[in-house]
């Protein structure tokens, strides 16, 4: 019985991929990654920074 020969795709270092991440699926309550989220999100002013963008 000859044996199969192994078949793969060659390997290309600089080939574009797509990965689909959902950030809130990510961000689990109770991880330090949430709690700066919830930090930046609800009590960081960055009204400063908008306002620099309109700026410019």
């Amino acid at each position: 019985m000859p044996k199969a020969k192994l078949r793969f795709r060659p390997y290309n270092p600089d080939q574009n991929t797509m990965v689909v991440i959902n950030y809130q699926d990510q961000l689990q309550p109770g991880t330090f990654e949430h709690a700066v989220y919830c930090l930046i999100e609800h009590k960081l002013d960055l009204s400063f920074f908008s306002s620099r963008a309109m700026c410019l």
